[in-house]
């Protein structure tokens, strides 16, 4: 029988249904999965943030400010109040030296940073490295993604493959039916042998619906993770899953580099802050202690401003030593993961091998049973063979073929494991 009707007489809900991959489940979770999505907007920012740096560090920087400075005196020449450079000895208010009576400025100030070339530099490295640290992180999320997605098929696909061979078996018991209820009606049977046959046929029945129920919440939570939000029932095709070569260089080993280099990079940039830092000054505009000589007092300065670290109570020192526990540390996380990366990829080698060994044990059980199945199928008709006896050959075979279902699916996941950590 065509395999896609046989599925479709199984699930008469799904006669037009369609059939899906499993690339088609893992592409619409990489697409769909906020996370991811998350971290490609995070791309962009990273993109602004080299403007940002650009913008504050090589840009000029042009300000406007304005001030007024009210210092009054008091007592001054018999008035209450007055605001003048040049108050009488008795008067009270600040010193006139200091305040001139008051500060009337509006002006525009421009402030270009020089010869920073170095420390802006060390900015875009670093802005670089959490970038690729965030693109690790993408990478690694589609790859746990890809995983549990591709295991939820792979199990899903197993209660459909059941449901398969449970739907023979029924088919069967079902053709065997008539012929045995006609034989009890002529007396060359017993009542019993009927009832027994009944009794199987609606047992594997319920054995079905559970099978289907099985498969139906197992293609749920396919679409929850692939975050599929149509309600349609699929066909699921046999996942095409094989081993992975080895990889050049495991992916791990990138994340330690990618670390280590943010803090080098980290360290670079505050180690920025101790090379000299010059920046040339600029401003025009009205400035004036003086109120009656404000027209007069518009002009513009320029002044270069140079700043020359000397001592900060050995915080470099002491940030290079923080950097260096931290180094220390990756380091641990280096050798404990290399580790644990081989004992994975062996043990899933190891398995793969004995799944494999234990499909090629069923085959030829299977192959025998059914061969006995051809011969007692029509002997239970003209009562060489007990039905019980051929009830009992059909639930043999049902169970090596589960076994076998089982192992098939226990194969393809500890394929998926060893490729899932060969990467």
């Amino acid at each position: 029988m065509n395999r896609k009707l046989l599925l479709c007489l199984l699930f008469p809900v799904q006669l037009f249904a369609q059939q899906k991959n499993i690339d088609y489940f893992v592409n619409e979770g990489l697409k769909n999965n906020p996370n991811i999505a998350e971290i490609n907007n995070l791309q962009q920012y990273f993109q602004i943030q080299n403007e940002f740096i650009t913008a504050q560090n090589k840009k000029p920087q042009v300000s406007f400010t304005a001030d007024y400075l009210f210092a009054p005196f008091f007592f001054d020449n018999g008035r209450p109040v007055s605001i003048t450079p040049n108050p009488s000895p008795k008067a009270y208010g600040y010193d006139a030296g200091l305040t001139n009576g008051g500060l009337y400025a509006a002006q525009l100030n421009v402030a270009i940073p020089l010869f920073n070339a170095a420390s802006v530099k060390r900015l875009y490295e670093q802005n670089k490295i959490q970038s690729d640290i965030s693109a690790y992180s993408r990478n690694q999320i589609g790859h746990d993604l890809k995983k549990a997605i591709t295991d939820q098929y792979i199990v899903t696909y197993q209660f459909q493959q059941q449901t398969g061979y449970l739907q023979k078996i029924i088919d069967q018991l079902q053709s065997r039916k008539p012929l045995v209820e006609a034989l009890v009606k002529n007396g060359l049977l017993q009542q019993n042998d009927f009832l027994l046959l009944d009794i199987q046929l609606i047992a594997n029945r319920n054995d079905l619906t559970q099978l289907q129920f099985a498969y139906n919440n197992g293609l749920a939570l396919l679409k929850n993770l692939s975050l599929v939000s149509d309600t349609a029932n699929y066909i699921l095709e046999k996942p095409g899953i094989f081993e992975m070569t080895d990889p050049a260089a495991y992916n791990y080993v990138q994340k330690f580099k990618l670390d280590s280099l943010n803090l080098v990079a980290q360290q670079n940039v505050f180690n920025s802050k101790y090379k000299p830092q010059v920046s040339l000054l600029g401003s025009t505009g009205l400035n004036a202690a003086d109120i009656r000589n404000v027209p007069h007092n518009v002009g513009l300065s320029a002044a270069v401003h140079l700043s020359i670290p000397i001592s900060d109570g050995k915080q470099r020192k002491l940030y290079q030593r923080q950097n260096a526990v931290l180094q220390a540390n990756q380091q641990l996380y280096l050798n404990s993961t290399a580790l644990q990366q081989q004992n994975n990829i062996r043990n899933a080698k190891q398995q793969i091998s004995q799944w494999k060994q234990t499909i090629e044990m069923a085959k030829e059980p299977i192959q025998k049973q059914e061969l006995l199945l051809d011969i007692i199928k029509d002997k239970v008709i003209k009562g060489q063979v007990t039905v019980m006896d051929y009830i009992n050959a059909l639930q043999e075979y049902a169970i090596l073929q589960k076994n076998k279902a089982i192992a098939e699916t226990n194969l393809l996941l500890y394929i998926n494991q060893y490729n899932y950590y060969n990467w």
